[in-house]
C-alpha cells in the first residue's frame, strides 16, 4: 500500500521511538487504562444514614426549621403540616425509629416507625417512609404531606372521633341510683298547696322572678282548692332557672319540673352532695384536659365533681383519614371505651326521705346531716336549699352548740358537772359586756349553766380555767379542723388559737372566729354518743372509712352524756317534742349587722345509733324552738320506720 512500508503491519513505542506492534490495539488499551485512572480518581457517594438520624432527632423535637433545611424544596406549610396532624391527633410525646436504607442510584428510600403517645388513645403507630434523593453530592429528604403518614396522600388530614361510655352511677347503701340527669332543656315553676305556708309572700317571690301577677293568683288558688297537684305557674330556661334556684327553691310550696333531658334520680335535697351535669368550664376544661372538649358534659359539685374520672370512663373512638371536603378517606385505627366506677354512698333512702320531710316545715334555708354513730357512716345530707353546700361546707357561727367544746376543756382541767358556776346578766372581759340571751337565767353549777345555756357562767368558767389554746386542742380532740377525707371536700371546722382576753370569752360561746359546719357537729354527737372519735364518710372505701379511731375519757363521756341529757329533759330543747332518749345541746348564733342581729338556730345530739345536727339561716327565733320541733319529727319518722 502506498504511504507504508511492507512487512510492518504496526508500531510500538521504546524510549521515543514507534516500534512495531498493532496500532489499534495499542491505542484501545490507552483509553481503558486513561478511563479505569479516571474512575477511580471519583469519591463514592455518601452515606444517607447521617441525614436520617438528622431529619428523625429534628422530627422528634418538633423543629420544623430543621426539618426544612434537611429537605430538598420543602413546600412552605411543612411547619404547619407536621404540626397541625400533631394536634388533630393529640399527641404527648413521639419517638421516630429508622430501618435499614435502601439506596438505587442517586435516590433512596429509608422505613421509619412513628410511635406515639396519644392524650386520648394512648399508644398509636404508623409507618411510613422517607424518600430521599441525592443532589450535588447530598442527601436530601423529599418531603410531602405523606411523608407524615401515606394514609394522608397529597391532601388528607387525620380527625379523632370519640365515643364514651355511657356514665356510672352515684348509688345510694341501698344500690339505688342516685344520679343526676343532664340539664333539661327547660323548667317548669308551679306550686304545690300542701306546703304552701304563706301564699302572699310565695306569690310576690314568683312575681318577683318574672311570672305574671294574675297568673300566680290563679295558681294559688288553684293549689289550695286541690293541694296535692302541682299546678304550673311559668316556664323558664335551665340558665334561667340556675338563677333563680337559691331564691325559690327555699320557698315551702313551690316545685318544678323538668321538660326535656333525662329523668333525674337525685333527691331535691341532695342535689348539693351528689352534684349535677352540665357543659364543662373553661376552668374544668383546663384542669381536665385531653380527652375532655368544650363540648363536654361533666360533673358540677359534689359526688359528680369529685369523681368525674372514675364515673365517666373513658371514651373510644376511631382515627380517620378525612378528605378537604370532610368525607373519611380510611380509618386507621378504632379503639373501645372504658366504661365508668359507680360510686358507692352510705346515704340510706328512708332516712334521707325522713329529714328531707321533716326540712319541709323549715321557716328559711335549712340543713340537717345525720351520722349512724357506731359506723361514722353519713346516712342523710338534706338540704332545703336544693344545690346549696350548707350541710358539709357552710361556715357558720355555732353559738351555744360550742359549748360541748367548751365543756370538754373544761372537764379536762377537772371540772365535773356540779362544779359551781355563776350567771350573771352581764360579764365583762377586757372592757367588752357579754349578755345572756335571757337576763332571767340562772345557774349554780355547770349542769346547770350548760341546760339553760348560760352565756355569762361559760365565760367566767373559761376566764379562770383555759388558755388561749384550751379550745383550739379541745376542738382538734374531737378531729374538728383536721384533714378529712370522707370521699368529697367538706369543711371540717376552724376553732383558732385565740388571740385575746375578748376572743377567747367570745370563742367559748360559739362567736368570734369559731366556725362548724353540720357536718362537724353531727360528728362530735357522734363521738360522745359512742365514746369513740372516728371521722365520718360519705363514700365507700374512702380513706376514712378506715382511719384509726380512739376511746373518749370514761369520765368524759359520763358527764357529757349526763349534761345533754339535761337539755332535752329541763332545759333549752325541753318541750320541744324530741322522743325520750334524746341527748341534745342548741344554738343560737348572731352574725352580720343590724339591729337587731340575724341569727342562725342550731341544734346537735344524739338519739340511739342516729347523731345528728341542724341549722336554720336567719332564723326567726332560738336553735331550741325553731329546730326542735324538726328534729323531732325526724326521729319520730326513723322511729315509726316511716
Amino acid at each position: 500500500m502506498a504511504g507504508r512500508r511492507p512487512g510492518r503491519p504496526g508500531l510500538r513505542l521504546v524510549g521515543r521511538r514507534w516500534l512495531d506492534g498493532g496500532r489499534t490495539t495499542v491505542l484501545l488499551a490507552l483509553v481503558l487504562l486513561s478511563a479505569l485512572l479516571s474512575a477511580c480518581s471519583q469519591a463514592p457517594p455518601p452515606a444517607a444514614g447521617p441525614l436520617v438520624e438528622a431529619f428523625l432527632s429534628a422530627w422528634s423535637a418538633r423543629d420544623w426549621a430543621a426539618m426544612a433545611r434537611l429537605s430538598e424544596s420543602p413546600p412552605a406549610e411543612l411547619a404547619s403540616l407536621n404540626a397541625g396532624a400533631l394536634a388533630e391527633l393529640g399527641v404527648v410525646t413521639g419517638r421516630y425509629r429508622s430501618g435499614p436504607v435502601a439506596t438505587r442510584g442517586d435516590r433512596a428510600t429509608v422505613p421509619v416507625t412513628e410511635s406515639l403517645r396519644l392524650r386520648v388513645f394512648g399508644n398509636f403507630t404508623i409507618r411510613t417512609t422517607l424518600d430521599l434523593r441525592l443532589v450535588r453530592s447530598r442527601w436530601r429528604v423529599e418531603w410531602s404531606r405523606a411523608t407524615i403518614d401515606p394514609a394522608l396522600g397529597a391532601d388528607g388530614r387525620f380527625s379523632l372521633s370519640l365515643t364514651w361510655p355511657k356514665r356510672a352511677a352515684v348509688l345510694a347503701a341501698n344500690g339505688a341510683s342516685i344520679s343526676p340527669s343532664a340539664p333539661p332543656a327547660s323548667v317548669v315553676i308551679g306550686l304545690e298547696g300542701t306546703y304552701i305556708k304563706r301564699p302572699g309572700s310565695v306569690a310576690a317571690s314568683l312575681v318577683a322572678a318574672g311570672a305574671r301577677a294574675s297568673v300566680v293568683a290563679s295558681a294559688v288558688a288553684a293549689a289550695t282548692a286541690s293541694p296535692t297537684a302541682f299546678e304550673p305557674v311559668f316556664t323558664v330556661s335551665w340558665s334561667r332557672f340556675e338563677q333563680l334556684r337559691p331564691t325559690l327553691y327555699p320557698i315551702p310550696g313551690v316545685f318544678f319540673q323538668a321538660v326535656g333531658g333525662g329523668t333525674s334520680s337525685t333527691p331535691p335535697d341532695l342535689v348539693g352532695v351528689v352534684g349535677t351535669l352540665d357543659e364543662i368550664t373553661g376552668s374544668q376544661l383546663k384542669r381536665l384536659g385531653a380527652p375532655y372538649t368544650a363540648t363536654s358534659i361533666v360533673g358540677q359539685g359534689g359526688i359528680e365533681q369529685a369523681d368525674e374520672r372514675r364515673l365517666a370512663g373513658s371514651p373510644g373512638g376511631s382515627i380517620r383519614v378525612l378528605s378537604p371536603g370532610g368525607a373519611v378517606m380510611t380509618t386507621l385505627a378504632t379503639f373501645a371505651p372504658s366504661p365508668g366506677r359507680p360510686v358507692h354512698t352510705t346515704i340510706e333512702p328512708s332516712i334521707e326521705e325522713a329529714a328531707a320531710r321533716a326540712l319541709a316545715g323549715a321557716p328559711n334555708e335549712a340543713a340537717l346531716v345525720a351520722i349512724q354513730a357506731s359506723t361514722g357512716k353519713i346516712v342523710a345530707v338534706a338540704d332545703n336549699a336544693g344545690d346549696s353546700d350548707l350541710a358539709l361546707e357552710g361556715e357558720q357561727p355555732p353559738g351555744s352548740t360550742m359549748k360541748v367544746i367548751t365543756s370538754t376543756a373544761l372537764i379536762d382541767t377537772g371540772l365535773t358537772p356540779s362544779s359551781p358556776a355563776t350567771c350573771p346578766p352581764v360579764i365583762n372581759v377586757d372592757g367588752e359586756n357579754f349578755h345572756n340571751a335571757e337576763a332571767a337565767e340562772s345557774a349554780d353549777s355547770m349542769l346547770q349553766a350548760f341546760t339553760v345555756s348560760c352565756n355569762t357562767a361559760f365565760i367566767g368558767l373559761t376566764m379562770a380555767h383555759l388558755n388561749y389554746s384550751s379550745l383550739h386542742e379541745a376542738a382538734a380532740f374531737y378531729d374538728v379542723g383536721r384533714n378529712w377525707n370522707p370521699g368529697l371536700p367538706v369543711f371540717t371546722g376552724s376553732v383558732p388559737v385565740c388571740v385575746g382576753q375578748t376572743d377567747l370569752a367570745a370563742s367559748a360561746i360559739g362567736q368570734s372566729r369559731v366556725v362548724l359546719s353540720p357536718l362537724d357537729l353531727a360528728m362530735v354527737a357522734a363521738d360522745i354518743d359512742t365514746s369513740r372519735i372516728r371521722e365520718p364518710f360519705l363514700v365507700e372505701g374512702a380513706p376514712d372509712e378506715h382511719a384509726a379511731t380512739s376511746p373518749l375519757p370514761a369520765a368524759l363521756d359520763g358527764d357529757l352524756h349526763e349534761m345533754m341529757l339535761s337539755v332535752v329533759e329541763s332545759g333549752t330543747a325541753a318541750g320541744t317534742g324530741l322522743p325520750a332518749g334524746t341527748y341534745a345541746k342548741t344554738g343560737t348564733a348572731e352574725y352580720g349587722s343590724g339591729n337587731p342581729l340575724p341569727i342562725d338556730a342550731w341544734l346537735m345530739g344524739f338519739n340511739g345509733n342516729i347523731a345528728f345536727a341542724m341549722i336554720d339561716v336567719d332564723a326567726p327565733g332560738d336553735g331550741g324552738p325553731t329546730d326542735g320541733p324538726i328534729v323531732a319529727n325526724f326521729l319520730d319518722a326513723l322511729a315509726s320506720g316511716m
